[in-house]
């Protein structure tokens, strides 16, 4: 099993019931971390071969998966730089 971290974006409608939203989500599985009800998100974890279910939840406009991609280190930029030049 792979948990992936995810953010979940609630219509503008329905962030009236946010916390409903949250608690539907965390009843198909969602560990929820954080609610931004400002925006209208939810971030938690999830096992990735459940993700689909979140779709089902009224409410629920959008599920993005984190995906992490390495990032050079400062030192190396600019190693990288000066070999520009």
């Amino acid at each position: 099993m792979s948990r992936v971290d995810v953010a979940v974006a609630v219509a503008e409608d329905a962030r009236g019931r946010l916390n409903e939203v949250a608690a539907a989500c965390g009843a198909l599985g969602l560990r929820h971390a954080a609610m931004l009800p400002a925006v209208g998100v939810l971030t938690g974890s999830m096992e990735a071969r459940d993700l689909a279910r979140l779709w089902a939840v009224p409410g629920v406009l959008a599920v993005e998966v984190k995906r992490d991609f390495p990032l050079p280190n400062a030192g190396e930029v600019q190693h990288r730089r000066g070999r520009e030049h």
